[in-house]
Parts: structure tokens; C-alpha cells; sequence
């Protein structure tokens, strides 16, 4: 790593995490026919602050009453907490604990990766969902008397008038009325959705159905899944959380009701929409509920995944091990205790600060395919799960994802001064620093595979890390583990009966190759489990503008709107004209940088800080500790 860490990347920053490639095939269940079953005892160190929440009350803090929708978490211990109490000062600290089954998650992800296995806790059934550079047509779903569907054109008359607030009033004797009403032998479309800005618009429509497009199929399943999906994702936007955007949310969870109920009924109907087409006679089509919207793929993530996608009657060493639910279901064979602090000591002393309120973080942007999927060959300009645009030549085709996904570790954990919200989260999280012992019982497993487990819980002597618990794109969960000891049970018969004993075994001479790990993925693992593979004057941060630099991001799509606009016409109106400007680097890449974007804020606001955050060992927005690990001393904020 000696390139990155030496070269000057002011203007730059690293993603969170990457993709470690998939292998050309899925590696079968191991064959061995031996036998071994005991314990493997061994510890992790927190290397950057560490967070794993007591559920048992999200509203753990004050910062809960003073903001609403706001949750705050207490780490979690075996205290059941009362919600109705706020658990500040020194005497409502716990010692903290990790469930082993945060563990067995981790290294079975690690070992899925390392054994070319599947990937077992893939959501299989969700279609990727983007917004479409395209303008969807005006249209309308018709359910026959035999309840089949069927799509047609349709023709649109505005409703209304545009001089009024968004949302404001709706036509006179529209009040009460649906999506799908048929009003002047036509069909109401609803557009509540979407945000007015300057330009005023009439959001009623009025469909009338033209020709059909016989050449799409449609059926009831394929309308619920897919139509859904569209209105369901722009309702997980973290934006319509805000007052400012209740009556965006409560359009589309109306189009959402209306839908459903359109298609429980029998009877013929109609049911309006906007569609789009890769091609003329194509038989896929995508369905929205307005003119610029979004586009869900016509392949989910179990086919995107190939034969990676989870085992279902052929098993990979992964599912052979830690077991599988298919047509033979098999147990787990190995079984993680929960872990316990090393150290005894006060339990205010095992937390890294009082609490801390953490940036906003979303599910998986599936969208974001400049991230998520591999540029195909060529010149290909821009690229989704189903199609790209090579040469302003749009090709049909299924998208290649790029691997597993794995966070980069911080060597340094930057926490921002964030005020509360509905979006975010206000925790409690252990220091780095903090070592906590476990066991890991197996039974039945060849040697083969010990070694295998042997070597993934003692990866920390060798510089590498595993990433545990929550806020890991923020640099928290990155923790060292090491093997204590190898203890094996071995029967022997003494005085005619049965001895079960237990005997320590050594393992020290375990290396990755005499593991039988996959050669494949090893030079990318290496990678992006160091450490310290980026060094900590560079920001491990999701993409921004440079006015943010060091800073809690605000707006970051703003980066990924730039990064779609083609440098020749602008912000496409059209598939063709689609553009990606910049791809996720690989991992192995010699510069896995990326560039800050050119701030596309005015705000005096990021003009006025310093450009230092508060470093998690430092401080935060409470009392927080040194490097030492000592309390400061109350009376002065370090912000």
C-alpha cells in the first residue's frame, strides 16, 4: 500500500467499502471423512470504537425525548432496559457484552468468502430498484373478465389549476375520489408524488385508454412485486421522514392503497400508470406511477447472483458447516458462546464516550450502480442490472455485480457533531482497546475445516481485521481476533468404560495455504482486511463535495447527480445520453481514491468550520476520552 499512503490525496477520499470478486465457480461441500469436535478459546480487541445495541429500548437517552422519532441504544449487556427510562450519568452504565451470534455472522461471511462458497444471507427475492434516465409514457393496466392484464396507451388531460401551493387543493369534487376512478369516461391518476420546486404543476391527470401493447405480458404477481417495489422504495427515502415531505409520503402510500386494492378485486377494470420499454416489442416493460421516475430490474438478486445465490439441494463448504435449511436441512457445527470482557473494571470505563449522535446511514443503495456492478467490456458509458450504453447504442443485457461486499478499516474514527434527528441514531459505543474472551465449540468437523477456523479467528496476528456490529462505514467495528488455545475431545476406553477428555491441540503453524483457502480471493482479502491498508490521512467516507471534506456529509447525492451528468449535452432526457462520469475502483487497483466533487452548496455554514471532526479518541458529544482512555476533565466541549 505504499502508493496510497505516500501520495498527496487532498482533493480525494476512499469509499467505505468494496467488492471482492466472485470466483469462476462455487466451490461443493468438502469430502473428508475425519472427525474432531471440541472447543477453540480465543479473544478480540476493538481496534476502532465498537457498537452492538440492547433492542431492548430504543429510547435509551434524553436526546429521545427532546426529539421525535429519534432512537437512541444503550450497547448491549444483559440488563433488560425499561423504556419509559433514560439512562444517563455514570451509575446507569452496564458492562458490556456481545452475543455470539454477532460473531457467527461475521465469520461466516469471512468463511463464504475465503471457501468460494454461496452467499447464504443474500435477499435473493429483491429486484434492484434506480432511477431511470428516461421519460416512462402515460398508461393504463386493464383487468379482463378472466382476470388477465393487459397494457395500453393512454392519452392524458390535466386536471386543475397550477397557481396553487403544492398539494394544496384538488379539483372540485376530487376530494374524496382515487387513483383508478373513472371520472369523464377516463381514469384518475393522482400525482401527489414528486417535489413542485419553482415550476407549478397540475398534479390530477385524467387516462383514457388507447392501443394495447400486445407484445407486454403481464400478470397480477409480476403488477404487486415490481409496481410495488417503485412506490415502496420511494417511501424508504430517509427524505419523506421529514414534515416538510408528509404530504409526498402520504401520496404514494395512497397510489400504494389504491393498487392494492384494484387488484384484490374480480371485476374488469382499469388502474393507471406510466410505463417504459427498452426496446419496441419487447414482452418486459417497466411500470411507474409517474413520468420521470424509477426503474426495478427485471432480475433479482438470486439470478444476479448465478449459482452464488444461496445453496438450495447442492451444498458449499460454507452451508456444510455452518448449516442450511434447503430440502435437507442440516444443524450448524459449530456453535459461538457470547463474549465476555477480558479485563474487569468499572463499566463507565469500557465506553468510548457517554453517547455519540451518528451521521444518517441507509440501507444499500442498490441503485448506485457506478458502485455496484462491474463496467462491461468496451466502451460502455453508462450501465444497469439489465441494459448499458456503449457508443449512445443502447444493448440489452444482464448486469454483472461486482463481488462481496467488505468495508476498508479506519485507522482513525472521525465523529462530527450531528444533531439529532428522525433519520439518525444517538449510541453508547466500547473504547478501542477493549480485548473480550469466547469460545467456539465445534462438533464433528474434519481437520481441514478446523484449520479453517483456526486461521479466520486468529487472523488479527497477521494485521488483518474482521468488521463487527453496527456504523461500519463509519469506521466503527473493526476488531483483531487471536487463538488462545485448541482444546479437542478424544474418547479412550479406561477400566471398561468410556473417557471423554479434553486435550489441548497446537495449531500455530496454520497459514492461510496450508488452510486450503481459495486462491482466488486471496490478494483482494489481504486487501481490504488490513488494517492498515489506507492510511489515516486519508477520509474513508461515501462520496461528497470537497466543502465537506472531514466534515458529516449533507446532501451526498449531490456527488452521484454530478457523476451522472454527460459532459457533452448535460443531464440526459434519454437512455442513450446516460453516463457514468466515475467507477468504483477495484480493489486492487493502484489508486482506489476518488475525487471529491466541486461543492455545489453556497452555504456560509461550510465555509465556516475548521475541518476537523472529533476524533473518536478524543472526544465526542459528550465526555469523551484521550488516547489514554482517562476521562476528561467537565466544563469544556471538545468539538
Amino acid at each position: 500500500m505504499a502508493d496510497i499512503n505516500q501520495k498527496n490525496y487532498s482533493n480525494r477520499f476512499v469509499n467505505p467499502y468494496n467488492f471482492i470478486h466472485l470466483p469462476e465457480k462455487k466451490a461443493m461441500a468438502y469430502g473428508e471423512t475425519d472427525r474432531h469436535t471440541g472447543v477453540i478459546h480465543y479473544t478480540i480487541t476493538t481496534k476502532t470504537p465498537l457498537f452492538v445495541p440492547n433492542s431492548s429500548s430504543e429510547t435509551a437517552f434524553k436526546e429521545s425525548d427532546d426529539t421525535p422519532d429519534h432512537k437512541s441504544y444503550d450497547f448491549f449487556s444483559y440488563t433488560e432496559l425499561d423504556g419509559k427510562k433514560r439512562y444517563e450519568g455514570k451509575e446507569n452504565y452496564h458492562v458490556p457484552v456481545i452475543p455470539g451470534s454477532e460473531m457467527r455472522g461475521v465469520v461466516r461471511n469471512v468463511y463464504e468468502t475465503l471457501t468460494d462458497s454461496c452467499m447464504g444471507l443474500l435477499n435473493e427475492a429483491t429486484y434492484p430498484v434506480k432511477r431511470s434516465p428516461a421519460r416512462f409514457e402515460h398508461g393504463l393496466i386493464y383487468r379482463d373478465a378472466e382476470r388477465n392484464y393487459h397494457l395500453y396507451k393512454a392519452s392524458s388531460q390535466a386536471e386543475g389549476t397550477s397557481d396553487n401551493p403544492q398539494y394544496e387543493m384538488p379539483p372540485a369534487g376530487y376530494e374524496k375520489k382515487h387513483n383508478g376512478d373513472m371520472i369523464k369516461d377516463a381514469y384518475l391518476l393522482k400525482w401527489g408524488m414528486g417535489g413542485a420546486g419553482k415550476k407549478k404543476k397540475k398534479h390530477y391527470h385524467l387516462l383514457s385508454p388507447q392501443s394495447e401493447i400486445k407484445s407486454v405480458v403481464l400478470t397480477h404477481d409480476m403488477i404487486k412485486s415490481k409496481l410495488s417495489a417503485i412506490v415502496s422504495s420511494y417511501l424508504d427515502q430517509p427524505e419523506l421522514k421529514k414534515k416538510s415531505k408528509e404530504k409526498n409520503k402520504i401520496a404514494y402510500e395512497e397510489y400504494l392503497e389504491d393498487l392494492e386494492r384494484f387488484l384484490a378485486s374480480d371485476s374488469e377494470g382499469y388502474f393507471p400508470v406510466t410505463y417504459s420499454m427498452l426496446r419496441p416489442g419487447d414482452q418486459n416493460v417497466y411500470l411507474a406511477p409517474a413520468n420521470y421516475s424509477k426503474e426495478i430490474s427485471q432480475y433479482n438478486l438470486g439470478t444476479l447472483s448465478g449459482e452464488f445465490a444461496p445453496c438450495k439441494n447442492v451444498y458449499c463448504p460454507a452451508c456444510d458447516l455452518f448449516g442450511h435449511v434447503g430440502e435437507t436441512g442440516q444443524g450448524s457445527k459449530i456453535r459461538f458462546s457470547d463474549l465476555y470482557v477480558e479485563e474487569k473494571k468499572d463499566a463507565v470505563d469500557y465506553y468510548a464516550c457517554d453517547k455519540i449522535t451518528l451521521e444518517a446511514l441507509g440501507e444499500p443503495k442498490l441503485g448506485n450502480t457506478d458502485f455496484y456492478l462491474t463496467k462491461p467490456a468496451g466502451n460502455a458509458t453508462f450501465w444497469t442490472y439489465d441494459y448499458y450504453v456503449c457508443g449512445n447504442r443502447l444493448k440489452v443485457a444482464m448486469g454483472q455485480i461486482r463481488g462481496r461486499k467488505y468495508y476498508w478499516h479506519h485507522q482513525k474514527v472521525n465523529m462530527f457533531k450531528v444533531k439529532p434527528d428522525r433519520l439518525n441514531k444517538t449510541i453508547r459505543p466500547v473504547r478501542k482497546g477493549i480485548t473480550f474472551t469466547g469460545e467456539l465449540y465445534f462438533e464433528g468437523i474434519s481437520e481441514k475445516q478446523l484449520k479453517q477456523l483456526v486461521w479466520i479467528m486468529n487472523s488479527g496476528t497477521e494485521k488483518l481485521g474482521l468488521k463487527l456490529g453496527g456504523a461500519k462505514p463509519l469506521g466503527y467495528g473493526s476488531i483483531s481476533c487471536r487463538v488462545n488455545s485448541v482444546e479437542e475431545r478424544t474418547i479412550s476406553i479406561e477400566s471398561n468404560q468410556l473417557v471423554y477428555k479434553l486435550e489441548s491441540k497446537e495449531y500455530n503453524a496454520v497459514n492461510y495455504e496450508n488452510a486450503e483457502f481459495s486462491t482466488t480471493v486471496k490478494e483482494e482479502f489481504y486487501k481490504i482486511a488490513g488494517l492498515e491498508s489506507i492510511s489515516e490521512d486519508i477520509e474513508i467516507t461515501y462520496p461528497k463535495e470537497i466543502v465537506q471534506k472531514n466534515q458529516a456529509i449533507e446532501k451526498g447525492y449531490q456527488w452521484f447527480v454530478g457523476n451522472h451528468k454527460n459532459p457533452k449535452i448535460g443531464f440526459p432526457k434519454k437512455r442513450e445520453d446516460a453516463y457514468i462520469v466515475a467507477a468504483l475502483p477495484e480493489i486492487l487497483d493502484k489508486d482506489i481514491t476518488m475525487k471529491y466533487s466541486e461543492s455545489a452548496y453556497k452555504d456560509s455554514k461550510y465555509n465556516n468550520k475548521d475541518g476537523k471532526g472529533i476524533n473518536m479518541q478524543r472526544g465526542s458529544n459528550q465526555k469523551c476520552r484521550n488516547n489514554d482512555g482517562n476521562r476528561r476533565p467537565s466544563g469544556k466541549k471538545h468539538y
